[in-house]
């Protein structure tokens, strides 16, 4: 193995094949061996299928390899998709590991699994994100939640922040419940941006979300949970009841109002006060009130 997180082998490899990196793709990469190893011993055991999130040249893909799992790299670079190619080649003709060349938001990922993970169970993710896409990759992976058993992702530290917030906090949020619906999440470490090169603007923070098979409570609608979530997020000065108003299918007050009062949720509070029980508590009695027409 080449031990690719380091700082004078990343400045080997993009020499070597004179790569420029893309802002626009926020490639970063990690220098550091220690962190490397932290981040692959959270996320997978010996012999797990595992699906990695934008490799780049290869850093946590040659110590997952290391460890016999069967990898499929998503990487849209296609600059590094054939250093990939190249370092790993004895592993890709063995089909240990599959490069995959685009953008992950538009792969299919349960097409992915039946093609490369022969043993068909749930499989694990990990990544280094790009920060500009972290939430759109969170969501995705959410929306396949019942295939992953865990991903382990380093993100953005203040995103990490929000994902683990406690209700009552500033940090506490939409983007906290919404992951909460579907995995528990927890933070593994922080990195500091000296350990990339090159360095980003801010620190970063690796989440393991260990993914439930079924989310944390039993809602009806499940879109209409999600919009009561956002419209008590949108604007948080607001109390509950004043956020629900005209912003969740048009409530008018009256709606809003009785709809508390059957879910037994003080108006006066506000979202950032609510669990994610009491949310999926609003939206079940809205969809009971909504669909037997008792608004008189």
């Amino acid at each position: 193995m080449y031990k690719i997180a380091t700082p004078s082998k990343t400045r080997e490899i993009l020499k070597k094949y004179n790569i420029r990196l893309n802002k626009r793709w926020g490639q970063n990469f990690l220098v550091d061996p220690k962190i490397a190893e932290g981040i692959v011993e959270a996320a997978c055991e010996a012999g797990d299928e595992v699906l990695e999130i934008g490799p780049g040249i290869g850093s946590l893909t040659e110590l997952l390899l290391a460890r016999s799992c069967r990898v499929v790299a998503v990487e849209i670079d296609p600059r590094l998709t054939a250093v990939l190619k190249e370092f790993f080649k004895d592993f890709t003709d063995s089909a240990l590991l599959t490069v995959v060349e685009g953008d992950f938001l538009k792969q299919d990922l349960a097409a992915l699994a039946e093609k490369h993970f022969p043993r068909g169970g749930r499989f694990k993710v990990v990544g280094n994100l790009p920060y500009y896409v972290t939430s759109p990759i969170l969501v995705k992976l959410f929306n396949n939640y019942r295939d992953i058993s865990a991903a382990t992702l380093m993100m953005q530290r203040e995103v990490a922040d929000r994902i683990t917030a406690l209700p009552g906090t500033k940090e506490y949020g939409s983007l906290t419940v919404l992951c909460r619906y579907y995995a528990d999440p927890r933070i593994i470490f922080n990195v500091s941006r000296r350990n990339f090169f090159p360095p980003p603007e801010v620190d970063s923070t690796v989440v393991r979300f260990e993914m439930r098979r079924e989310p944390v409570v039993r809602v009806l609608d499940e879109d209409l949970f999600f919009k009561v979530v956002r419209a008590a997020f949108n604007q948080r000065r607001k109390t509950i009841l004043n956020a629900l108003e005209k912003s969740v299918d048009n409530w008018n007050k009256e709606d809003a109002a009785r709809v508390l009062k059957l879910a037994g949720i003080d108006p006066m509070l506000r979202g950032e006060d609510l669990d994610i029980g009491q949310f999926a508590d609003i939206s079940n009695c809205a969809a009971e009130y909504l669909d037997y027409g008792s608004k008189d």
